[in-house]
């Protein structure tokens, strides 16, 4: 096949460390968990982060006994330690095993188990299960496909480098989606092959432009985030202020008696411009999209104060957080601004 353009649009798979007896004693993955005809009576989930954390939830409400580990010092290592605390504490009231920490040397079967011999601190401790669940990242696929004999530079992991315009080194190749790496969404997926499209089809290329990105983690509570936190606003010279408010301040959680998580906004001090939320609530990924235009049209903490909020709304809640940048929420009578 030739073409005068080319877009590269292959995805990823899961990937899967090199583990001593991993592949020989087997594995789940993401992508084959859902073929199990039978709930396992136990599962180990290898990786704390996205993916690891909403299929422990969902195995261990389905009846499975489940185990995390995770390699890094916390769960959700790319978020602050705030997010990642409110949900262990409700993985935990679940039943669910957190290890952080938490190394995995070997992995072999013994009398129809998956053992995993695991480092822990100073300890060696073993840990056993039915199944066992990779989810320790995902890797593209770009093997086999004859890119390095005409040039394509891709990193060390094998994701295709590519510039603003989502060009590779190969002029007229052009990548998009997983295989890019970077933001691993199905909505960033499809922004990027239609911009790569786009690209390859005229002579005026736009930059891939992300801001803001709102993501969502489907456990439950949800956590939600978009834009910036407080530590990296602060890493690149903002003067940013946190505010966090918890749910058990907000009328919608109290009556629907689920006060799980909180809402925190992130503000540039100086401007007042709204510049990050992380939002941990049961279906807190539907209070995104408010914050989200209000980062990317530069909307500072006090207008959203300004606006009407329905009361008995969990929206309410992102007026009563940008309330609580300058006054105590819970003196407050209802609805006072």
């Amino acid at each position: 096949i030739a073409a005068d353009a080319i877009v590269i649009a292959t995805g990823a798979t899961p990937a899967v460390p090199p583990i001593p007896g991993l592949a020989e004693a087997g594995y789940l993955t993401n992508e084959t968990a859902y073929e199990l005809e039978d709930l396992p009576e136990s599962l180990i989930v290898l990786g704390g982060n996205y993916i690891g954390l909403e299929n422990a939830q969902m195995f261990a409400r389905l009846g499975s006994k489940v185990t995390v580990l995770e390699l890094l010092p916390q769960i959700l290592p790319t978020e602050q330690s705030d997010v990642a605390e409110e949900l262990l504490r409700q993985f935990r009231s679940e039943g669910i095993e957190v290890v952080t920490g938490a190394a995995t040397r070997r992995v072999y079967r013994e009398k129809g188990e998956v053992v995993l011999e695991v480092q822990v601190g100073k300890d060696r401790r073993q840990f056993r299960a039915g199944q066992v669940l990779v989810a320790t990242g995902r890797k593209p696929n770009t093997a086999n496909m004859g890119l390095e004999t005409v040039g394509v530079a891709m990193d060390e992991k094998g994701f295709l480098q590519v510039d603003d315009t989502l060009q590779t080194s190969v002029p007229g190749i052009y990548g998009a989606g997983d295989v890019i790496g970077g933001y691993m969404f199905v909505y960033t997926a499809a922004y990027e092959g239609k911009l790569a499209a786009e690209n390859a089809l005229s002579e005026q290329k736009q930059p891939r432009d992300y801001t803001p990105l709102p993501w969502v983690i489907f456990t439950d509570p949800q956590i939600a985030g978009v834009g910036w936190d407080e530590v990296q606003a602060r890493q690149r010279g903002i003067d940013a202020e946190a505010t966090t408010l918890p749910l058990s301040e907000v009328p919608r959680a109290i009556a629907a008696r689920d006060t799980r998580g909180f809402i925190k906004l992130i503000r540039d001090r100086e401007s007042d411009k709204l510049i990050g939320a992380r939002i941990v609530a049961p279906e807190g990924s539907e209070l995104l999209m408010e914050v989200t235009l209000a980062i990317k049209y530069g909307l500072t903490a006090n207008e959203i104060v300004s606006l009407f909020h329905p009361y008995l709304t969990l929206s309410e809640g992102i007026k009563l957080a940008a309330i609580s940048f300058g006054k105590e929420v819970s003196a407050l009578s209802c609805c006072a601004t």
